[in-house]
């Protein structure tokens, strides 16, 4: 048995972490979903790397541009990615209507400069779910304060929400309730649907750090994430049960490549799963899985244990729920200066081809 059919036996999804023009018109998108990979996720680093390093965008951005002279490079941004999370949709439609509608999806990001603007949120996040107009496709919302409240109404309205950097248990508190209350208050005759991308690897990051600056080994190095993901699904099991069947949000880990050469590669892979979760890995985390991947079935995780091992963090005065909210903080501003980046790289391609038009 391979290491995607024993996730699949724990019924826990495997979505890819990445989207682009190539591996979609190549075939290689779709020879992992009929390999059991059943969704995609995107973001704007994400989009950055599959646009600035690849010229297969530029015939797209020439056509646009040839189109409308006064094309911004943010339209052509919005244009190529819409028809890429389209063309990935329609790619995980078959999973997506053979799943009852609980996976098969791909997500697309709202700009990263509205985290913190609710009413602008939520224009945007109609605009592309008009625009786009699959049912399989997830509109993603940062777990700000303001993006929470956007959370709540978009559910609300039937428009299903991807609620991103989510890095404690207060961030998951936060978004699950909210789209709870929005989905009781959903008038549509579809159940809810919605995935709370819980943040992974880089809280092993930051608290590592702090703590080999006390201590140069320690039996709570590379276990913090996962016990703080551990328990994010220990809330799940209590908030989404059968009295609630007619709406779910599930978990997705995300951030999941491991970035401590010291770790096993696919260790966040191994070690998060659970049924009614999602993993959303990279190419080359899939790829390192599916040849090494040791994963461990689910036998249900112990919420005492795990205050238990957390509480050693203590002796480091480490704060975790101040670690956290920071990463939370961090990744809006990398999510920022990824979609500038890819901004500055498509006006470049319109440069060079408006020579060539003259």
């Amino acid at each position: 048995m391979n290491n995607i059919e024993i996730l699949k036996q724990n019924k826990q999804s495997i979505w890819i972490d990445y989207i682009s023009k190539d591996i979609i018109e190549s075939g290689e998108l779709k020879s992992l979903i009929d390999n059991g990979i059943s969704g995609l996720t995107s973001n704007p680093s994400i989009f950055e790397k599959a646009i600035s390093n690849s010229d297969s965008y530029d015939k797209d951005i020439e056509i646009l541009a040839k189109k409308n002279p006064l094309i911004s490079a943010y339209q052509i941004l919005e244009e190529i990615s819409i028809k890429d999370i389209k063309n990935a949709a329609d790619l995980l439609l078959p999973t997506y209507e053979s799943s009852s509608k609980l996976d098969g999806y791909a997500s697309i990001e709202v700009s990263p400069y509205l985290a913190y603007n609710s009413d602008k949120t939520i224009e945007q996040a109609i605009h592309l779910s008009t625009k786009i107009n699959m049912p399989n496709v997830l509109i993603k919302v940062p777990a700000t304060t303001e993006g929470v409240t956007a959370i709540e109404t978009l559910t609300e309205m039937g428009i299903k929400t991807n609620a991103t950097l989510m890095f404690n248990q207060s961030h998951y508190t936060d978004v699950s309730e909210s789209f709870i209350r929005g989905a009781m208050k959903n008038s549509s005759k579809e159940n809810s649907f919605s995935v709370a991308s819980f943040f992974v690897s880089r809280v092993d990051t930051a608290v590592d750090e702090q703590i080999t600056k006390y201590k140069e080994k320690s039996d709570i190095l590379g276990k913090t994430a996962i016990y703080n993901s551990q328990l994010a699904y220990i809330n799940f099991l209590k908030k989404f049960n059968d009295k609630n069947s007619n709406y779910i949000q599930k978990p997705l880990w995300g951030s999941t490549s491991t970035k401590n050469q010291n770790y096993s590669s696919t260790l966040y892979v191994d070690e998060l799963v659970a049924p009614n979760s999602i993993n959303t890995i990279p190419m080359e985390t899939i790829h390192e899985f599916t040849k090494n991947g040791k994963p461990k079935n689910y036998t249900g995780w112990d919420a005492s244990y795990i205050q238990k091992q957390l509480e050693k963090l203590d002796e480091y005065k480490i704060d975790l729920n101040q670690i956290t909210q920071s990463l939370q903080d961090d990744g809006v501003k990398l999510f920022q200066d990824s979609f500038d980046n890819l901004l500055k790289s498509i006006e470049n391609k319109l440069k060079t081809i408006s020579k060539n038009i003259s």
